[in-house]
């Protein structure tokens, strides 16, 4: 009997444990669900802002990179308002906007970016990185390197390139076709989807391709090198 009563126990507190962390899991899936809900309400009503209001659109492309946010879905938007604009228009002016954000962060990284390094660097190293000597004749490799490895922010690009102080027109030079094809490549595949435009549609993937494998071939001539 006692034995008996002490199988009631056990079953009784599995039994409460496989209850209370069934709630907890609807919990967190409600949650989830929840915030998921609530991103997606945010992100649409900017979206439809943005849509509304090409000079807004454009110069989130030209700011919001600044704060890590992902470029690409702002892209895609510039495609969906080429749709009644022009895709060329919008590819255009998300070029000119990318080229705007690459160069007042370059700038701002050339000043705020040593000083960042610095302080990481002396901690792990006990000396300043802006004492080390710098390798000037692969920085154009490496920004080739930044531009074209799919997955890399291009913000990222900037902030690095910015605080190596890598020479502004060489930096200039490398980013803006790299960043305009991008721009072209996103803006003209999402217009061309948005539209059942099926030329530009491919032709905005051709060039996102392209820029994926010309990325894909240096970084393993790189590798060979190395």
């Amino acid at each position: 009997m006692h034995l008996f009563s002490l199988h009631l126990k056990a079953a009784n507190i599995l039994i409460f444990l496989l209850f209370t962390s069934t709630l907890f899991a609807e919990g967190s899936i409600l949650e989830e669900n929840s915030f998921q809900h609530t991103f997606a309400t945010i992100w649409n009503d900017f979206s439809e802002l943005l849509l509304k209001n090409g000079i807004w659109l454009f110069s989130g492309i030209a700011i919001l990179p600044v704060f890590i946010l992902p470029v690409s879905p702002l892209l895609a938007l510039a495609g969906i308002w080429g749709e009644t604009h022009g895709a060329f228009y919008a590819a255009l002016l998300g070029s000119l906007a990318l080229t705007l954000n690459c160069c007042w962060t370059y700038w701002l990284a050339s000043w705020c970016g040593p000083k960042f390094l610095d302080y990481i660097y002396f901690f792990f190293r006990k000396k300043k990185f802006s004492n080390i000597e710098k390798p000037k004749k692969t920085l154009w490799q490496w920004a080739l390197i930044l531009r074209l490895t799919p997955g890399i922010p291009f913000i990222f690009g900037n902030y690095l390139l910015g605080s190596f102080k890598m020479p502004f027109i060489t930096y200039l030079m490398i980013s803006i076709p790299i960043l305009s094809a991008n721009a072209f490549g996103y803006t003209f595949a999402v217009s061309g989807l948005a539209s059942g435009d099926f030329k530009a549609l491919s032709g905005g993937i051709a060039i996102l391709i392209l820029i994926y494998l010309i990325g894909k071939y240096l970084i393993s001539q790189k590798k060979n090198a190395g």
